[in-house]
């Protein structure tokens, strides 16, 4: 989850590298492209962007954007204050003026804000960006209404990716990470589990014998401690380096996929060689 805000703020603060540029002065003013209408061209890969003559409409009652008007110029970007109607209605109200792209200007608040539309904005046909008030009165203060400011909108390449591979990397990226953490831990589990096992050829070298009930001198440990079965007749039990006793098929699946400790005296069995059976054990005495 804190991936995902850390990519998701890193998106936004992409799209205010989106730009005007004042073509005489070559000085840039940032801006950040509505979410709706069709992207801006421009750039390294593309060449230039979209040029245009940056005026705000005649009459000051007009200054929203929320009517259709004569267009003031020719090539004509709309510049126009936020407020009076939604974004997608001053988009479409200039584009009906003939405007070449939208301007949006906040007078009153120095943030960034995403233009978004409800509905179904396959009608708009021209782009249009929103500068923050910091940008829109300095705009405001270059542009004359008897001459207009030329400026050139560059995309912004961040926002040319289509929403959808947006938002999958957005949900993917923190899913990803998860899952190479969780295969990770998986096959450290493995690991960690296949040394706790006895390699089959180490459990094959310990000592085999066949019961004899006559010969048994310890009567009261008779039984497998694995299966808890008594032990008869030509039984094949295998000697652990503990001199504990087990039904051979008992112990051998026991180290080879269980453990690799004697089931009674937790002595592991690979650290000697079979033989020797005078070892000395954590739960036996000499």
């Amino acid at each position: 989850m804190i991936y995902s805000r850390l990519f998701i703020l890193a998106i936004l603060s992409c799209t205010a590298c989106a730009s005007i540029l004042l073509v005489d002065s070559n000085i840039t003013y940032n801006d950040r492209i509505a979410a709706f209408g069709p992207r801006l061209l421009g750039g390294v890969e593309d060449g230039p962007g979209l040029q245009g003559n940056l005026l705000p409409p005649i009459l000051e009652k007009d200054r929203y954007g929320c009517e259709v008007i004569e267009p003031p110029t020719t090539e004509w970007i709309a510049f126009v204050e936020r407020g009076e109607c939604s974004f997608i209605d001053k988009v479409r109200a200039m584009q009906a003026s003939g405007a070449l792209a939208v301007v949006v200007g906040d007078r009153h608040f120095n943030g960034w804000i995403t233009m978004y539309a409800p509905g179904d904005t396959s009608d708009v046909r021209v782009p249009s960006v929103f500068v923050a008030q910091h940008q829109y009165q300095i705009l405001l203060m270059l542009t004359d209404k008897q001459h207009p400011l030329r400026i050139e909108l560059l995309k912004d390449d961040m926002l040319t990716w289509p929403l959808l591979d947006m938002l999958l990397v957005v949900v993917l990226s923190p899913a990803v990470m998860m899952l190479s953490i969780y295969i990770t831990w998986r096959l450290r589990q493995r690991q960690f589990r296949k040394q706790e096992l006895a390699p089959s050829d180490i459990v094959t070298k310990l000592p085999l014998r066949t019961f004899r009930r006559e010969k048994s001198i310890d009567v009261d440990h008779e039984e497998c401690a694995i299966c808890l079965e008594d032990y008869i007749d030509e039984d094949t039990l295998r000697t652990l380096p503990c001199r504990h006793e087990f039904h051979a098929g008992c112990v051998d699946a026991w180290l080879t996929s269980h453990k690799k400790f004697c089931p009674i005296c937790k002595y592991d069995i690979c650290k000697r060689a079979p033989g020797g059976s005078n070892e000395q054990t954590p739960l036996l005495g000499a």
